[in-house]
């Protein structure tokens, strides 16, 4: 009678184990979170036919979530309301600590090279300054901005450099702005309004080459080693089969569908970008870097 009663025990225990595990295998949407690095409008509109590709490869709704800020994506996430997000390296280290979110791909040469970007800081002309050591005479003498509080190239990498050059910025400076983005951050030291900044290269020379930007008004104190490029991350809770689908439609999508990478081939100036699977070990050195500059903020 035991044997009989057993097995029955065992048929419900493994029925309901079935039935929990189930439905937490789908997904009835999929949400992906981004900030726009420049021009919102146009990089939505980059956006677009990824959400295309992967709403007829996955056959459910993909929607966009436009963040004002990184702190929204990584709340986003950590709320389980975005599944997907597109962070810059530095946003990436703040979102695997405080949200969980998981490497997934990174843009590379078709040889697997991660992409790679720089950061800059420059200032107006009106200054005077030529180079990064006539700045470190100058404490209270400038103004500062950065773009994202949470942004690699517009405030993680130029404020670490000043760092290690023993500059303080909140005691060197006298205003520190947050401008929101790095389009913004170069108008306003193009206009005076502050006197020196740290931006993106990329975000600079698209500027330019888009006559936004009277190369005459600005001049670069300082441009960074190459640092890795933004990535596609899931958030930890995503059913892992969901998380190996994303990861596999990701790597041929360029192959199948190019311009479905279109934001990214804009973002780097690249069309020969390739998905390939990211790993958190590429951003060691983004790890250091905060560690380093996170007891200033």
């Amino acid at each position: 009678m035991k044997t009989p009663f057993l097995i029955s025990l065992l048929l419900f225990i493994l029925l309901l184990s079935c039935n929990r595990t189930g439905p937490s295998e789908q997904i009835e949407e999929l949400v992906i979170g981004f900030v726009p690095s420049e021009e919102a409008e146009r990089m939505v509109k980059n956006m677009e036919p990824v959400t295309d590709f992967l709403e007829s490869e996955l056959a459910i709704p993909v929607k966009i979530f436009q963040g004002s800020d990184y702190t929204a994506i990584i709340e986003g996430m950590r709320g389980e309301k975005v599944d997907i997000g597109v962070f810059g390296p530095f946003s990436y280290v703040l979102a695997s600590n405080k949200a969980g979110a998981e490497p997934l791909v990174v843009p590379c040469s078709k040889s697997g090279v991660p992409a790679h970007y720089q950061s800059l800081i420059i200032t107006h002309v009106g200054t005077g300054l030529t180079t990064l050591d006539e700045l470190m005479d100058t404490s209270g003498a400038y103004s500062l901005s950065f773009s994202d509080p949470a942004s690699t190239s517009g405030h993680l990498v130029p404020r670490g450099h000043l760092r290690r050059l023993d500059i303080v910025p909140e005691d060197h400076f006298t205003d520190i702005l947050f401008s929101g983005s790095h389009t913004a951050t170069i108008l306003s030291l193009a206009n005076q309004k502050v006197d020196v900044a740290g931006c993106s290269y990329n975000v600079f020379q698209k500027m330019i080459e888009r006559e936004m930007l009277d190369t005459s008004q600005v001049r670069i104190l300082w441009k960074s080693a190459p640092m890795p490029v933004d990535l596609v991350t899931v958030r930890k809770g995503l059913p892992e089969k969901v998380k190996r689908q994303l990861r596999e439609i990701y790597v041929r999508v360029a192959d199948e569908e190019p311009a479905s990478a279109g934001y990214f081939y804009e973002e780097w100036n690249d069309s020969t970008l390739v998905f390939q699977p990211a790993h958190d070990s590429l951003y060691s050195e983004i790890r250091r870097l905060s560690q380093l500059v996170m007891n200033d903020l």
